[in-house]
């Protein structure tokens, strides 16, 4: 029954929305990277996001019986508000439950060995691309319903994580969050054994990512180096100068 109200929304909403429910393309600039590795939500993270779609419908069903008793006894001429109530809770379930799909089929993880991309969102498509260059810290979080449902978050944090927001709902850009993984310790282990490999290879150095910071600094170097050249030459003179007959 589960599986056929789903199937149902994705065939009638998916193509409403113009939604792709296929892995997203490798980011720009990664297509060669050696190491690849897509990943998608747990099944078991759908079933945490079903049971608190229940509980919050639950609890809307809850003070709509009591709202709809309420009137049936107190004022019976206010049926129809009751009624229209009723429509109104139904339908936000009902979307709700929709949106919630849609986050959950939409949730896509591409790992390589030079960046990481996160692909989310139900009604606005966000992605987000780490590279391994800027990662500053990975962690796996777990709380209690975490736990029972048997997955983890993965977090990896970049420069700037701890204030930067994006526009609107406290979205940070500088955070990438793998939700509903099952092996995130394993998960985690990998990315740092492909980011301690980036930092050995001499990949995350700034001459090797930054050409124009790169000529800048080879200019300043030069320019120092000319100075220091003119110095010498200066007190070259002034010995020189200093040590002849004339300048006793």
């Amino acid at each position: 029954m589960a599986e056929s109200l789903v199937g149902f929304v994705k065939n009638l909403v998916f193509p409403l929305l113009k939604i792709e429910s296929v892995s997203p393309k490798i980011p720009h600039g990664h297509e060669n990277d050696k190491f690849l590795r897509v990943l998608r939500a747990d099944k078991s993270y759908w079933s945490f996001l079903l049971f608190c779609w229940c509980s919050y419908s639950l609890l809307w069903i809850v003070a709509l019986s009591i709202h709809v008793v309420l009137i049936v006894l107190t004022a019976p001429y206010l049926i129809w508000q009751a009624i229209l109530i009723t429509l109104i809770v139904i339908t936000k379930i009902i979307v709700l439950f929709v949106v919630t799909r849609i986050d959950y089929e939409l949730r896509w993880y591409i790992i390589t060995d030079t960046s990481i991309t996160v692909r989310q969102g139900a009604w606005t498509i966000r992605e987000i691309t780490v590279s391994y260059q800027n990662i500053q810290n990975v962690s796996v979080s777990q709380g209690p319903l975490e736990r029972y449902f048997g997955f983890a978050n993965l977090q990896i944090d970049t420069a700037g994580s701890s204030g930067a927001k994006a526009h609107g709902k406290g979205i940070n850009p500088n955070r990438a969050v793998l939700r509903g993984i099952v092996n995130a310790p394993q998960i985690r282990d990998i990315i740092l054994d492909n980011l301690r490999s980036f930092r050995n290879s001499g990949l995350g150095d700034l001459d090797d990512h930054n050409p124009k910071e790169s000529v800048i600094m080879n200019e300043n170097r030069l320019a120092l180096l000319q100075e220091i050249a003119a110095e010498a030459q200066g007190l070259q003179r002034a010995v020189n100068s200093s040590e002849s007959p004339d300048g006793l």
